[in-house]
């Protein structure tokens, strides 16, 4: 058992089961092996990648499931959204969001050969059916193609990522971007208000990263 992942998920107010805990353990384990090859994540060890990657992947929970059900507010509808995590890389967010949520669609979108054949490996392993990988570039993605947006360490905004993330989002969609200082948040919005006139930045907080500033911002495509 990683103790900080249980730690941090019950500081979270997340109630996973024990078969949820299992797959998000295979899931560290299965980075830590193909790390020793590639440096996919960055992390030396178990703790490192539950903190860093999973638990900062998991503090926006709340947040997220208030959007997706915003969606699908009945229950038969959750099967029909879709998500998807664009540059996904080694899996986060979309991997430990899609273990929280397991009645929701996820597509991975990662456009480097290796690290497709590593989120295909890992979703296996774990026993993801509600997980996709979809391995090309993002401005590659069928238009309208997800209800939601996340990413994480994916591109800062400009005029051509915005035009690339709406592209893929459906009409009312919601994109939710993880950053860190607001500082830099403020900057990168301020140079896409054109494109962006309005967003939402929420304050998450990391369970052992208290100290570091992480932020979800959140945009609605009109």
């Amino acid at each position: 058992m990683i103790e900080k992942l249980h730690t941090g998920a019950e500081q979270l107010g997340l109630d996973l089961l024990p078969e949820q805990y299992e797959k998000l353990e295979t899931y560290i384990d299965c980075v830590l092996e193909f790390n020793k090859t590639y440096n996919l994540m960055k992390a030396d060890s178990k703790d490192e990648l539950a903190v860093n990657h999973v638990l900062d992947s998991l503090a926006a929970v709340s947040t997220l499931k208030d959007i997706i059900n915003s969606y699908a507010a009945a229950p038969e509808r959750l099967s029909q959204l879709k998500v998807g995590d664009i540059g996904s890389g080694g899996g986060c967010p979309g991997i430990p969001l899609a273990v929280a949520f397991p009645e929701v669609n996820f597509t991975l979108v990662e456009r480097m050969e290796k690290r497709c054949i590593f989120l295909e490996s890992a979703v296996k392993k774990m026993g993801l059916s509600n997980v996709t990988v979809l391995c090309t570039q993002a401005d590659k993605v069928p238009a309208s193609s997800f209800d939601i947006e996340v990413f994480r360490a994916f591109h800062p905004f400009d005029k051509k990522i915005v035009k690339t993330l709406f592209a893929m989002l459906k009409q009312g969609g919601t994109v939710a971007a993880y950053k860190a200082r607001s500082e830099k948040i403020e900057a990168e919005m301020q140079a896409v208000s054109f494109l962006i006139p309005s967003y939402k930045k929420i304050a998450l907080t990391v369970p052992f990263l208290e100290d570091h500033e992480r932020n979800l911002v959140v945009i609605k495509k009109l």
